[in-house]
């Protein structure tokens, strides 16, 4: 079995239960065609990159599903029919992707120590020569 994600953008005009409701569909396409779901991360609504139908925010949700390789093309064959979707996109996740965690934000490291501050005498400034024309 594979494992895939599916980022899914639906109008955020939408009220609360028809927003469930199409979410509930989408994972019943995934089950449907023998898919487990594995996480469901609900982003919310997000100001788009650019305007899709005159609208400038959508429902983000980003679903992660393992299953053979027919069922991302079936699932996105019946989410080009839904009305309310405005955007999809399934990606395959790659095993070495699966297996490694996340890197971690490095660490930052330790602070320097305080340099001690040490006073330094200015030297006098060189006395002007006198310039040719003064001395004629």
């Amino acid at each position: 079995m594979n494992k895939y994600e599916l980022g899914v953008i639906v109008r955020a005009d939408l009220e609360e239960e028809v927003f469930r409701a199409e979410m509930e569909r989408v994972k019943g396409f995934i089950d449907r065609f023998g898919g487990t779901i594995d996480k469901i991360d609900d982003w919310g609504r997000r100001k788009l990159a650019y305007p899709i139908s005159k609208l400038n925010e959508g429902m983000y949700t980003f679903i992660t599903y393992s299953s053979e390789g027919n069922t991302p093309k079936e699932v996105e064959a019946r989410l080009r029919l839904q009305e309310n979707v405005l955007r999809f996109l399934t990606i395959r996740r790659d095993e070495t992707e699966i297996a490694a965690p996340a890197p971690k934000a490095a660490e930052p490291a330790e602070a320097p120590e305080p340099v001690e501050s040490v006073e330094v005498e200015e030297a006098p400034a060189p006395a002007e020569e006198p310039s040719a024309e003064a001395a004629e």
